[in-house]
């Protein structure tokens, strides 16, 4: 019951979300990059690229948890999908699931590479074993505006505020025979790649850094 009611609160707050979607004006750069492939984006900036692939069929992951049940309802009422399992939980049969939907179309998939919980803008080893095993390449994803509020929330959310300009921005990709053989390494490559992505769209959008930790 409790995973079925956090699925029906998830649908709620997806329609909410499409509402909200139409609020914003929107900017793309880069948007020509190889398909399938894996977007990887920081938690904290997951909503703007979400509501730009709203209706892409994109393909995520969530957790088993009931949060992941929320997230699956929100994610599905986008017109994306969403496959359950964790690097902790139900991992293994998440990647199939997802090596099924790249197989049957799905133009992406789409990863929070320091979800669910943190530690703030640290790639986790999941990322680049999907990459490898699925045989696609890792393309940075992030956004900014120009109007925007950053939640205190363990990730920073940002969160664009109504009738702002969103600019989502996509880097070159990141294939895996070219990255690192070692993880650890392989991971800090992609993590540089995101910040170095999301620092210019910042720089663009607003002139500075919406996390001061990106200037550093």
């Amino acid at each position: 019951m409790a995973e079925r009611g956090a699925y029906r609160a998830g649908w709620i707050l997806g329609k909410l979300l499409r509402a909200y979607r139409l609020l914003l004006r929107w900017e793309v750069r880069g948007a020509t990059f190889p398909r399938p492939c894996i977007l990887a984006v920081w938690h904290g900036r997951l909503l703007g690229v979400l509501l730009h692939q709203s209706g892409s069929d994109m393909v995520t992951m969530a957790s088993l948890s009931s949060d992941g049940a929320l997230a699956t309802g929100a994610v599905e009422a986008l017109g994306c999908r969403a496959v359950r399992g964790s690097a902790s939980r139900g991992g293994s049969q998440a990647l199939r699931q997802l090596r099924r939907a790249l197989q049957q179309g799905a133009p992406l998939a789409g990863l929070t590479v320091d979800g669910p919980r943190g530690p703030f803008r640290e790639v986790k080893g999941g990322i680049v074993v999907a990459a490898r095993w699925l045989g696609v390449p890792i393309v940075p994803g992030s956004f900014s505006a120009r109007w925007a509020r950053v939640l205190g929330s363990w990730d920073r959310m940002v969160v664009p505020a109504p009738g702002a300009k969103v600019l989502v921005g996509y880097g070159p990709p990141l294939f895996p025979e070219d990255l690192p053989e070692a993880q650890e390494a392989a991971c800090r490559v992609v993590g540089r790649a995101i910040d170095a992505l999301t620092l210019h769209l910042d720089l663009e959008a607003r002139g500075a850094p919406l996390w001061p930790e990106l200037g550093l």
